[in-house]
């Protein structure tokens, strides 16, 4: 795993493609997945969003739809986590004094290319549904039902959950 989640920098998001569910422990500034909807809404409360400053796996994709999913992945290739990596770190954050590691381990996003879906449960007032591409079914929603339990990397081996103390 290339980046430790922490839930105000690096998020952890599920990604469905050709019927494959991936994790990603990314920049979550990447996951506005219509960009240019972001940089209107900016522009509209009088700001800016200068494109220099976009993360370089999207500034020829601002917007991210199915047709792009692919290469965009491909960008972000070395930001793949496995479900048992994503584990393993979840047990040794779990030891902190405080509990912030039940925010960065947390799944922020559900993104299904394949079904035009992006669902958000990200803690903090992001907005990341308000900025899906047009089409798509988007909303601030608890998604772990969307997750087969071979993917619940919060799950330990014998099945209990380790969100719960």
């Amino acid at each position: 795993m290339n980046l430790i989640p922490d839930y105000t920098e690096n998020i952890i998001v599920a990604v469905v493609l050709e019927g494959n569910l991936l994790w990603y422990v990314s920049d979550k500034e990447i996951w506005f997945l219509d960009y240019q909807k972001r940089i209107e809404a900016f522009k509209n409360k009088g700001y800016s969003i200068n494109i220099d400053y976009i993360d370089e796996s999207r500034k020829n994709n601002l917007v991210l739809d199915t047709s792009n999913a692919l290469d965009f992945l491909n960008l972000i290739q070395e930001n793949e986590a496995t479900v048992e990596e994503l584990r393993e770190s979840l047990l040794k954050s779990k030891s902190d004094v405080d509990d912030s590691w039940k925010y960065d381990y947390r799944p922020s996003l559900y993104v299904n290319f394949d079904k035009k879906i992006l669902y958000s449960n990200y803690s903090e007032p992001s907005s990341y549904e308000d900025y899906a591409p047009e089409f798509w079914d988007s909303k601030y929603k608890d998604f772990e039902n969307e997750i087969p339990s071979s993917k619940k990397y919060w799950l330990s081996h014998n099945g209990d959950n380790l969100f719960n103390d």
